[in-house]
């Protein structure tokens, strides 16, 4: 039995490995490092990345930012499987991006990171979740519909050669 993931804050020094990550994923339409770094430093934003074990086995690595000790339970402990960047303001609440890495599809990483986001969100005391999704992304729309999200609208040639499904969630009553 495959160990669930640890989803974290994603530190700034992960950025790098979820740009080149992103750019497997996503290709001509991922984000830059650039745009990563920039979305980081706006308020009402989070990123978390899910880990699973290292190879290694220890699950801890140094601290990158030159201090003591290790990073422990930050994000930058173990495999990098997926990640989201979610976005709050008021009532509302946007999945900006969310993916898993190929070798961790199909294991539920995607719905936990989802509802890490979710969880954030109404944290914040949003009320509604929105995201967009290519809609040739059988998988992804399976997921969302899963969780509740319901299409309200398109977007036509969003995607290169695809529409984008504006989908929402309503997290409270």
């Amino acid at each position: 039995m495959t160990a669930a993931p640890t989803i974290a804050e994603l530190p700034w020094w992960d950025l790098e490995e979820v740009a080149e990550h992103d750019a497997a994923v996503f290709g001509p339409t991922a984000w830059t490092l650039g745009y990563y770094w920039s979305v980081k430093a706006q308020n009402g934003t989070i990123m978390l990345a899910a880990r699973t074990a290292s190879a290694s086995g220890t699950g801890t690595e140094a601290n990158p930012d030159g201090g003591g000790g290790t990073a422990g339970t930050t994000a930058s402990a173990g495999d990098l499987a997926g990640w989201i960047v979610m976005s709050a303001a008021g009532a509302e609440a946007d999945v900006m991006t969310i993916a898993t890495t190929a070798a961790a599809r199909g294991k539920g990483v995607g719905r936990a990171l989802l509802q890490a986001g979710i969880d954030w969100a109404a944290n914040r005391g949003a009320e509604v979740v929105h995201l967009e999704v290519d809609e040739r992304n059988a998988t992804a729309l399976a997921m969302y519909a899963s969780f509740g999200f319901e299409e309200w609208g398109r977007r036509p040639d969003y995607y290169p050669g695809a529409a984008g499904i504006l989908m929402r969630l309503r997290i409270t009553d």
